[in-house]
Order: C-alpha cells, then structure tokens, then sequence
C-alpha cells in the first residue's frame, strides 16, 4: 500500500507543477520599453521614446550614473509620455529621487492609460500612496518616503478571468530590492484606456527630481528596447 500512496503524491506534485507552468507562461512579462539614459549626452533634453509635456527635463550625471533630471524651480507639477501605447496587460515603473528642505517635500506620480487612465501618486507630506483615476483617489495606502533615497514606483494592470474587470496593483519601494507583496489592490470595471504611460513630479521642497529605469512590460508585445 506504500507505492500507491507515494505514486498518488507523485502525481499531485507533477499536477502542481504543470499548473504553475502554465500560469507563469501565461502571466510573463516582456520589456516593451526601457530607457536608462545611459547611451544619450548630459544635457540632451529629448531622448528618444519621451514626449515632454511640461518641465525644462534634461539628461544629467551623477557618480556615473545618467538619469533625467527636472530642476527645483519653478513649483509646480511636471511631466513626460514615454514608450508606445500598448493595450491589454501592462506594467510600468520608474524609479524616483528627491530630497526635502524642511518641511517641504516633493511629490511622484506614474500613469498609463493617458488622462483617463490609473495614476500611482507618492504624497510624502501626507504619507499616502495613492492610486488615482482622473485625478480622484479611489485607493490608497500608508507609505514613508525616505528623503535622499532612489524610490521605485510600480503600476500593473491585468485583465481577469472574466474578460469584464482589471486587476490595478500598485506598489513602491527604496532600496534595490522589490517586495513581494502589493501596496494597493483594486478592480476596475472602467473601460480601458489607450492613451501613453507617463512620470510626473512636483518639486515643492526646491530640490532637483531625478528619474531613471524607466520600463514598459507586457504580456502582449515582442521585447523591444529604445536604441
């Protein structure tokens, strides 16, 4: 009676297996975009794949390390299109620094979808991660900004299993390691929305913004990098 016991065992685990196979196959991400401005001169104010909205952006330098940078002046809110519209799954991230003076602090945003699409919004000052849609908040959670330190935010959306809902998942982090977990979870029923990803910031504290790795992932699209 031992065998069949240890041959039942046997085929649940290669059952397991396959199943997590397959959902992992159908669920992996491929880089659709991604820019680290490593390849375009201190100074270049329009790298490829980026449509500036509002700011005087332009590439800086450092301790080697190239990114877009945004000035600390004048206050107001700033931003960029990135990478090609892409519909049905998408994942964009980006990474953020900044520092505060004071009590002044900046604030850090990242969106798809264009205007109507879901925007992941860092309000230091209030300590909130925010996941808004037209500007509205319809989710958030604690989070403590660290004042001097790279943070990266991450904003996915998935359809699911219904074909009717996406699955909004949100998270932000410092340091080089990703949590496992999400910030923020949400279902939309909302239609989706074709427009361009985007990275916002506001430099109320006067001090630079600096924003490097941008990425686009899909499930959809062949990999494809700038440049």
């Amino acid at each position: 009676m031992k065998y069949p016991n240890k041959l039942l065992i046997l085929a649940i685990f290669i059952g397991q297996a396959f199943l997590l196979g397959t959902f992992a196959a159908q669920k992996k991400w491929d880089t659709a975009y991604s820019n680290d401005f490593k390849q375009y001169d201190i100074g270049d104010d329009e790298p490829e794949g980026l449509l500036i909205l509002e700011g005087n952006f332009s590439v800086a330098e450092t301790n080697d390390n190239k990114y877009l940078g945004l000035p600390g002046e004048p206050l107001d809110n700033f931003g960029f299109l990135f990478g090609p519209r892409i519909p049905g799954n998408l994942a964009i991230q980006c990474r953020f620094l900044s520092e505060k003076k004071g009590r002044r602090m900046p604030t850090f945003s990242l969106g798809m979808g264009g205007v109507t699409g879901f925007r992941l919004k860092v309000n230091p000052s209030s300590r909130k991660l925010q996941l808004l849609r037209e500007d509205a908040v319809i989710s958030e959670a604690s989070f403590q900004w660290k004042s001097g330190e790279w943070l990266t935010l991450r904003l996915q959306r998935e359809q699911l299993k219904d074909g009717k809902k996406w699955r909004i998942s949100a998270k932000a982090w410092h340091g080089k390691h990703e949590p496992g977990d999400w910030n923020i979870l949400h279902d939309s029923e909302a239609k989706e929305s074709a427009g361009k990803c985007s990275a916002w910031a506001a430099p109320y504290s006067s001090s630079q913004i600096c924003f490097d790795d941008l990425k686009i992932l899909s499930t959809v699209l062949s990999p494809h990098q700038s440049r």
